[in-house]
């Protein structure tokens, strides 16, 4: 058995980050990571313009109650001609600033032939009056005080969310360089599982690590490769690791990681591939093994990753684990699990001889501070304790954790965002 920390540079240091790319779409590149970083080819906005409904206007030549005349009109999307002395423009929200202008005043601070311009929109207004003097550069937008042309967009080795996709619109770019990502084959083991829809037997259980191992690869950006379930014998159990290494980039099971006589997986990797470790000193998720099936004396052997059949240790292993694993042979350049501090609102000691790793649930409170709460029940066969939590908190053999101090919690979601779904903020 082995320290966390010794498996987890086991394992990122076999994980080689990758070489080939290929050309994706905009429009499909979200989870994708990037090949190359990317510059902005232009200034956003590329001309000054109105945050606002209103006039645009000379700031000297403004003064309370003064009637300017009216000299343009100027929606979102047409060009703007100079601004004449002593007059103003007529101006819309995302419209371009005419030449001599550095203020917009709002519409409704305006007055226009002696009435109220808040809804007045017609183009006969011939001229106006202010109710409100305006500040130098007000309610204007200038070029590139979103993005500066040159600047960088996203950065190698990004993973694209939802932001980084309107973000590379705003710049223009319609396709770009992504990693190609990797195919992950996985199967559980057990005669004892059925999947949902079918009639459970007498010692029969659902088969949760099929659909959420299906999820969380897919969630990556990884491409699931599902290969069922395997029948507990030695023959089907290496007939499927040789097969499952043929169809992927690496091999994640789940189940018969154990000394039993129905635990085949470890006994079959060790007769057609190697094991670099087994056994990890965490809680839960004890019977951990990575290592490679070998295929043949010419191509690579395929990296496999062997967690238990308990659904909690199953998860948590491969949060901990796979995850890294996979976001950096995809090119990811921060692959590991996302730490933040919180305060505790739990008593906890670790009397044990393993890293333990408990499950609970962050959210902000009214003062603006990260708290974290345990589930209430910590026993590694509720599976509610995952669906419920959003962080693993680790306590180290021998730690102790007072309510009210701090501790590092570990983010349980594949962008490593946390989600603060009781959020008070």
């Amino acid at each position: 058995m082995i320290a966390f920390e010794d498996a987890y540079r086991i394992v990122m240091d076999q994980a080689s980050p990758p070489a080939d790319a290929e050309r994706v779409p905009l429009c499909d590149a979200l989870d994708r990571i990037v090949a190359s970083s990317y510059h902005s080819p232009i200034d956003v906005p590329g001309y000054n313009n109105s945050a606002m409904d209103g006039y645009a206007v000379r700031v000297s030549e403004v003064a309370l109650d003064n009637p300017l005349v009216v000299s343009q009109r100027i929606p979102a999307g047409t060009i703007a001609q100079a601004l004449t002395p002593n007059s103003v423009a007529r101006i819309f929200t995302g419209a371009m600033v005419p030449g001599g202008a550095d203020a917009i005043i709002l519409q409704e601070d305006t007055l226009a032939d002696g009435t109220s311009n808040q809804t007045n929109d017609a183009q006969t207004i011939k001229q106006v009056r202010f109710t409100e003097l305006p500040k130098s550069d007000q309610h204007i937008r200038l070029a590139g005080q979103d993005i500066a042309k040159d600047a960088i967009v996203v950065k190698q080795g990004t993973r694209l969310a939802a932001g980084d996709i309107g973000l590379l619109a705003s710049v223009g770019v319609a396709e770009l360089d992504c990693y190609k990502p990797v195919r992950v084959a996985f199967f559980s083991t057990g005669d004892e599982l059925k999947n949902p829809g079918e009639t459970l037997g007498l010692g029969q259980i659902y088969n949760s690590n099929r659909y959420f191992l299906a999820a969380s690869i897919r969630a990556l950006g990884a491409i699931p490769v599902d290969l069922g379930c395997c029948p507990d014998s030695a023959e089907a159990t290496r007939e499927m690791l040789e097969h499952a290494s043929q169809q992927a980039d690496c091999i994640v099971t789940t189940g018969g990681m154990s000394v039993g006589e129905e635990d085949h997986v470890r006994n079959q990797l060790e007769i057609i591939g190697d094991i670099l470790f087994w056994k990890i000193a965490i809680k839960p998720g004890k019977p951990v093994a990575f290592g490679h099936i070998r295929q043949s004396a010419n191509s690579s052997a395929t990296p496999f990753f062997g967690l238990p059949g308990n659904p909690v240790s199953s998860f948590v292993t491969f949060h901990l684990l796979v995850r890294p694993w996979l976001l950096k042979i995809m090119g990811h350049t921060a692959p590991q699990g996302k730490m933040l501090s919180a305060v505790a609102k739990f008593d906890s000691s670790n009397r044990g001889k393993r890293l333990d790793f408990l499950r609970g649930s962050a959210a902000v409170n009214n003062k603006g501070e990260l708290e974290v709460e345990l589930f209430n029940n910590q026993s590694s066969g509720v599976l509610s304790s995952i669906a419920e939590s959003n962080v693993l908190v680790p306590v180290k053999p021998g730690q102790a954790i007072r309510k009210g101090e701090l501790c590092e919690v570990m983010v349980l979601s594949a962008s490593g965002d946390l989600r603060l779904a009781n959020a008070h903020c």
